[in-house]
């Protein structure tokens, strides 16, 4: 049980709130017997156990928070839950991804995989859209879409982006057409997901028979994560919830009708970062760019071991 001195979800002290919820006494992913893996102490909300599966290797926040703690977290926080930086505008939004393109970079690998794992596809849905840069990818290339965001500010800058309007609602309130969407994509969101099994059988409902299925996330297994353990940035709750190796996630979905047909791990450290870092140690910008294509070679080698910091899975809907 964690409890903590809180008036709000940004961890404003004043009132004692207990945020704990249900526990979870089997894998619900595999449902083996799980130990407690590690106890991850945070500056806002307390103590948080991270229970993992000894069969499938899945861990999760065990208890989990409240639902309705969690709806009021990410209405607030959104895609900075985890601690990213958090922008106002467009403007900031597209100068940071001027500086450093990842989100444009994912946004054409990922939507290019799934086009070319389903080439009929034509009706796309994001859940968790974000600043909107995979809609206006998936727009670029034809695609009906169609947007879920919960973060109003996030809304706001991706409606201008893209020009389309989000549905500020939950993935588990949304209510659409059954078998409609081509492709579904999770792009560093399921970690989120308080019932993760909830999630992805509403994927596979919402899908077309054959319907692509694009799931981005942290990476359980991932260098960073075995030698910094619950150090590691991405092991954050309550903003993280789950987190999946590529076995774990492998067992969820074809638990639920869904089949890996494509895996992707993906490392990448932006320049100005590294850069920024050793500024303060007089270090030259000649000898950061170098250092820079070192580390570019090294997670490459990091990614084909499968040890990457991002895990991109693509699995289909089985037509049983």
């Amino acid at each position: 049980m964690f409890s903590v001195k809180t008036k709000n979800v940004n961890g404003d002290k004043n009132t004692k709130q207990n945020i704990a919820g249900k526990r979870c006494e089997l894998c619900p992913v595999c449902s083996s017997r799980t130990y407690l893996w590690k106890t991850k102490e945070t500056h806002k909300f307390g103590k948080f156990n991270i229970d993992r599966c000894s069969k499938c290797g899945y861990a999760f926040v065990n208890p989990r928070p409240f639902p309705g703690f969690l709806r009021e977290f990410y209405s607030v926080s959104g895609h900075n839950s985890d601690g990213g930086e958090k922008f106002s505008t467009l403007a900031e939004v597209l100068e940071q991804e001027r500086i450093y393109p990842n989100s444009t970079v994912d946004a054409e690998r990922i939507v290019s995989t799934v086009i070319s794992l389903n080439p009929d596809c034509n009706t796309f849905l994001d859940v968790g859209s974000g600043y909107g840069f995979f809609l206006r990818e998936a727009l670029l290339n034809k695609l009906d879409v169609t947007a879920i965001e919960v973060a109003g500010s996030e809304n706001e800058i991706c409606e201008q982006l893209t020009k389309v309007k989000a549905f500020t609602v939950s993935f588990e309130d949304f209510q659409y057409e059954k078998n409609y969407f081509s492709i579904i994509l999770m792009s560093q969101i399921l970690e989120h997901a308080y019932d993760v099994n909830q999630w992805i059988l509403k994927a596979r409902r919402l899908l077309k028979p054959d319907g692509v299925l694009a799931i981005a996330l942290p990476n359980f297994n991932s260098i960073f994560r075995l030698v910094m353990q619950e150090n590691e940035s991405y092991i954050c709750p309550p903003a993280h919830l789950n987190f999946f190796t590529e076995r774990s996630l492998a067992n969820l979905l074809r638990k639920h009708g869904l089949n890996v047909c494509k895996v992707q791990y993906v490392s990448r450290v932006p320049y100005s970062a590294l850069e920024r870092r050793l500024a303060g140690s007089g270090i030259g910008s000649c000898f950061a760019k170098t250092l820079h294509r070192m580390m570019i070679g090294a997670l490459k080698a990091v990614d084909m071991y499968h040890l990457g910091m991002m895990l991109n899975v693509y699995a289909k809907k089985t037509k049983a």
